[in-house]
């Protein structure tokens, strides 16, 4: 079950609607509640390990967001949210089965497992949205790092 901001970003209500407005998304329509539900699950906790600018809002939240950037506190971003959208819609891809980090797939209701210490990759299109939002590098200055955006 969907937890906002406990383990994902975007509600199933937030992704039909984003998948109804989406070209070639008619898969979505296909899937069930809770094959949707686990899809943004998971593809939320993937886009959470990415390594976002700023901090989170409260150090014990369990996700990235709430966030503090630039001195603003974001609770989420649309772009954020179309990215989880196009992360679920890339793990039920065939591109993703194909990924060599799969363990086993069951698809009477939906089960997938992954190889321990899995590196995920993330849907080009979903990383093209969270460009501005992601760490690119560091800077070396006076002897500290300095993250630069």
């Amino acid at each position: 079950m969907i937890e906002l901001y406990k383990n994902s970003y975007v509600t199933v209500a937030d992704a039909d609607d984003y998948f109804s407005e989406k070209l070639g998304a008619d898969f979505w329509e296909e899937l069930d509640t809770v094959q949707k539900e686990k899809a943004l699950i998971t593809a939320s906790r993937q886009i959470d390990l990415l390594p976002f600018i700023g901090v989170k809002f409260e150090l014990s939240q369990p996700m990235s967001f709430p966030r503090i950037i630039r001195g603003k506190i974001y609770d989420t971003l649309d772009k954020l949210k179309y990215a989880v959208c196009e992360q679920a819609a890339y793990i039920l891809s065939e591109n993703y089965n194909d990924n060599s980090n799969l363990k086993s797939v069951t698809l009477g209701s939906v089960s997938m497992s992954f190889k321990d210490n899995a590196d995920f990759s993330v849907s080009p299109q979903a990383r093209k949205l969270l460009s501005g939002l992601l760490k690119t590098g560091f800077d070396i200055e006076k002897s500290f790092f300095r993250e630069v955006y």
